[in-house]
């Protein structure tokens, strides 16, 4: 059985996924993510790793999984200091949802 999800075999309801695919997801979520720390976040040079965490994991889970490490980052950016005054205020201006 193939553990790449497709259209054609992605259950409908992604609430129970199966173990092996949410780690085969998981393994090439990771190794995309190795890839952008490697390459400084050049995402030209991941595109096979990306294309790889894309037909491995639900797309919901791809669109958490970006903004989970976007996220992470942001927070280790503040927490040493690197995040631009500018970029703060501009966040706490944002009305919250």
């Amino acid at each position: 059985m193939s553990l790449t999800l497709t259209k054609k075999n992605l259950p409908e309801k992604m609430s129970v996924v199966d173990k092996d695919y949410r780690e085969k997801c998981w393994l090439h979520r990771d190794d995309y993510w190795e890839c952008l720390d490697t390459n400084k976040e050049e995402k030209e040079k991941c595109l096979k790793f990306r294309q790889l965490f894309e037909t491995s994991c639900p797309p919901t889970w791809v669109t958490h999984f970006d903004q989970k490490r976007e996220y992470d980052i942001f927070k280790r950016q503040l927490a040493l200091g690197q995040v631009e005054t500018d970029k703060l205020k501009s966040i706490k201006q944002q009305p919250t949802p």
